[in-house]
């Protein structure tokens, strides 16, 4: 062992010094006194335990000090060999002070005493061999000696118990030793085993990191691609070019697979990094249900499949309002897809023990027993060799367990072949009132009163349609200033908003951005600016000169998220679709 690793093991009498060891041996010392005092003045044997408790007591309140834990380790094993050499020195006085000649009960309950102390000393030492073995013959050897040579001449059996003392003290030192071998052994190998688990974990601490922190910069070429494709698609269009539709058509479908598995490696690496925190907020249910219904409803109708939600209002749970959405979207998914054609999926909301089960169950081939648990790790998918990626990529159960977690809350599953499978979504019931929400006094949401359930079912045509793309647009402005340092990114927009007959003036700092207080009837802000900017301190400033703003960002920062919410900013994250883009600026 390294003599670092050993200054780090801890001192064998760092724990020892307990008050119930502490009382328990003088207990054991006043059972002694009995027996000693049978044959010895009492007076006598009262004052020799009485200073062995004298010194016990002391030590025991000088190494329980905050100040004495707080020294060094080296000064820590002076003092506590110092206590237990000049202790166990008094103890070995016994072979004058508590001798009786000729008394061989006495003789026998002495040596006794003697090795029962020895033994203690042995095993409370483990770890120090020279304090274990200067002790132990400071305690046992002088009476030992003194049996032997009475026993000579007078005893043979008192000369044994001298050489039984003797043997005994040479024995417990060469198991001190072995044992402080073994347990620098063992110490190492721990020492080891928790050196590599951290250096593991630093490892996937530190990839984890990294993605998160360049989270921004990988979704900058996947949102340029996103914008390029609304221009490239209207020129298709306009060629009648059936060819190039048909290329336009897979760069989407490439562009959406390539951002779907970005945003969940993405989720999965800021979630192991810790950068992920749920913010835990009385929600609502019942809204949010219907909405994801209605989003899911194209979906739903595309592949022949019913949606039916039965939930109650009024339920409140304590939880992310937006990783419920996510976790919930991400089931409405898998649930539409593996169902077949002419079948319903099941949204419900039950009561559990001490919050809420929301259940979605689909008419799917089933899940076997086996396979329940593997289907929420990272990349797996059942009955999926080819791959197939319109069956998805085996991270969205994965991302919406983690995030289920995140909120106190899990994810299981019941499933048997051809019979389908529920998903149960558990969360606990914000302890919450409507009152609180509403800063009024009122009932408490936590416990709703009974209310019809509330009914939802899917429907198509709830959804707003994406502006077609082979249309010019109409928009209200005239002039955007575009507030972006990535040149891939602002190229890509530049042509995009060109392309709706807008004007677009590119500038890439700040500094440059509130130089030019006239142009602009609203300003685009990429979140992130050079020299440490803050793309919502520009936009606010911006928004001051009389324009409108948006801030897009490549960060799913929650801080970032709260605080353009605070400020009344409308907020995108990268990628961002050109129909999406268009229709925020017409609500602009």
């Amino acid at each position: 062992m390294t003599a670092a690793a050993a200054s780090e093991r801890p001192d064998p009498e760092d724990s020892a010094h307990t008050a119930l060891s502490l009382w328990a041996l003088r207990a054991c010392e006043l059972l002694c006194v009995l027996m000693f005092s049978t044959a010895i003045p009492w007076q006598q044997v009262c004052a020799w335990f009485a200073v062995i408790a004298a010194v016990s007591v002391l030590r025991w309140w000088h190494v329980n000090q905050p100040s004495f834990k707080a020294r060094p380790k080296r000064h820590r094993q002076r003092v506590y060999r110092i206590y237990m050499w000049v202790l166990m020195t008094y103890v070995g006085s016994a072979c004058w002070f508590l001798y009786v000649p000729g008394n061989l009960p006495i003789q026998a309950v002495l040596m006794s005493y003697l090795l029962g102390n020895a033994t203690l000393v042995a095993v409370r030492l483990t770890g120090d061999v020279m304090r274990t073995t200067i002790a132990l013959v400071l305690a046992v050897l002088p009476t030992s000696i003194r049996f032997m040579a009475e026993g000579a001449q007078h005893s043979s059996l008192l000369f044994m118990m001298g050489v039984g003392g003797l043997l005994m003290t040479l024995t417990m030192v060469f198991l001190s030793r072995a044992q402080e071998s073994n347990v620098k052994h063992q110490y190492e190998q721990r020492r080891r085993a928790e050196a590599a688990a951290n250096a593991l974990a630093a490892m996937g601490l530190s990839k984890s990191r990294f993605f998160a922190a360049v989270s921004h910069d990988l979704r900058q070429p996947v949102h340029a691609i996103g914008l390029y494709l609304g221009p490239l698609s209207r020129m298709a269009q306009a060629t009648q070019d059936r060819q190039a539709q048909r290329a336009v058509e897979g760069i989407r479908q490439s562009w959406r697979a390539l951002d779907d598995l970005l945003s969940q490696v993405l989720d999965l690496t800021r979630m192991d990094s810790g950068v992920v925190q749920a913010d835990l907020r009385a929600t609502e249910i019942a809204p949010l249900v219907a909405s994801l219904v209605t989003q899911h409803s194209a979906v739903a109708e595309a592949a022949g499949v019913r949606i039916v939600a039965l939930v109650r209002p009024g339920a409140f749970a304590l939880a992310d309002a937006l990783m419920l959405q996510r976790v919930l979207s991400n089931l409405l998914d898998n649930a539409i897809k593996f169902s077949p054609p002419g079948a319903t999926v099941a949204v419900a909301l039950r009561r559990a023990s001490l919050g809420w089960r929301l259940q979605v169950r689909d008419a799917g081939m089933g899940i076997a027993p086996g396979a329940q648990q593997r289907i929420f790790e990272e990349f797996v998918q059942e009955d999926n060799d080819a791959r197939d990626r319109r069956r998805g990529l085996g991270l969205g159960l994965a991302i919406a367990r983690r995030f289920a977690l995140l909120m106190n809350g899990d994810i299981t599953v019941r499933s048997a072949p051809g019979r389908g499978s529920t998903m149960t979504v558990t969360l606990p019931r914000a302890p919450v009132t409507v009152d609180v929400l509403l800063d009024r006094p009122g009932p408490d949401v936590s416990e709703p009163p009974r209310q019809p359930v509330h009914y939802v079912e899917s429907a198509p045509g709830e959804l707003l349609a994406h502006p077609d793309e082979a249309t010019q647009p109409v928009l209200a402005m005239r002039e955007v200033l575009l507030v972006e340092d990535d040149s891939l990114v602002a190229a890509a927009t530049r042509q995009l908003l060109r392309s709706w007959g807008l004007q677009v003036r590119h500038v890439e700092t700040a500094a440059d951005a509130l130089q030019d207080t006239r142009f602009g009837d609203i300003a685009i802000c990429d979140a992130r600016l050079p020299h440490g900017a803050s793309g919502l301190d520009v936009a606010l400033a911006l928004r001051r000169q009389g324009k409108k703003v948006l801030l897009i960002s490549g960060e799913t920062n929650a801080a970032l998220r709260d605080a353009a919410q605070a400020h009344g900013v409308r907020l995108l994250t990268k990628p961002v679709s050109a129909p999406t883009l268009l229709a925020v600026l017409q609500k602009l």
